[in-house]
């Protein structure tokens, strides 16, 4: 079964990564622990190295472009497994969650500086 490999935060100051270089192309076989990509980070340049075994069958970033923590690194699968509902489910409902959470809990801190004005 496909799985997504997603960029690690590496540093706590991290919040998006480069892929400096990749060590495997699409259609490798990736075993755990072989290494998989080279990521520079705010502070340095970190060896990536897979958790999991498979066959790279997508990559989200290529040598040079920058992706932010959690989002699509690569996809690991069967050969010629169809990722393509993974990759569609990500992209679609993985990363606006966190901003509609973060705007609701903005929007309903102001009703309630608003609610001691009213009431003098």
């Amino acid at each position: 079964m496909a799985e997504i490999v997603k960029m690690p935060k590496l540093s706590d100051t991290m919040t998006e990564g480069v892929v400096a270089e990749w060590h495997k192309e699409v259609g490798d076989s990736v075993e755990s622990g072989e290494l998989l990509a080279e990521i520079e980070t705010d502070k340095a340049t970190m060896e990536f190295e897979s958790f999991q075994d498979g066959v790279l069958l997508y990559k989200g970033v290529e040598a040079g472009e920058a992706a932010p923590v959690d989002g699509v690194l690569a996809i690991l699968g069967d050969k010629g497994e169809d990722y393509q509902a993974l990759l569609d489910e990500a992209n679609s409902g993985g990363g606006n969650e966190p901003k509609e959470e973060t705007k609701a809990t903005s929007e309903a801190s102001e009703p309630t500086k608003d609610a001691p004005k009213e009431s003098k």
